[in-house]
């Protein structure tokens, strides 16, 4: 085989792995802006314009919270009653959501869901 043979096999091989590499990489890209539109659109569906543009702020609605970062020059005590009737709040709902889910269920009521005991 003469030596120029060598060469267009070479320069073939290095062609056809260029050419995987190409294709790898635009399935890749194309693969990654699906997902992204689905997730974008997943998105959309869960938090449906909770963050409304209002022109008047300049941007995002103002959230119902609390601002960020307004606990720390709070008065401790306010704090900590917020935290305990928050807790005491979702221990309620918990029990709530137990007591609704167990009525369905067909399940025997526990006597402190019922405030029996």
């Amino acid at each position: 085989m003469p030596w120029w043979s060598w060469v267009l096999i070479w320069v073939a091989l290095g062609a056809c792995a260029l050419l995987v590499l190409v294709l790898g990489a635009v399935f890749i890209v194309r693969k990654g802006l699906r997902t992204m539109e689905a997730f974008g659109t997943e998105l959309e569906r869960v938090m449906p314009s909770s963050r409304a543009l209002d022109p008047d702020d300049g941007g995002l609605a103002p959230s119902a919270g609390p601002a960020p970062g307004s606990a720390v020059f709070a008065d401790p005590a306010q704090v900590r009653r917020e935290y305990a009737e928050g807790r005491e709040e979702r221990r309620l709902a918990r029990r709530d959501r137990r007591v609704q889910r167990r009525a369905l269920r067909g399940q025997p009521q526990s006597l402190a869901d019922l405030g029996l005991d």
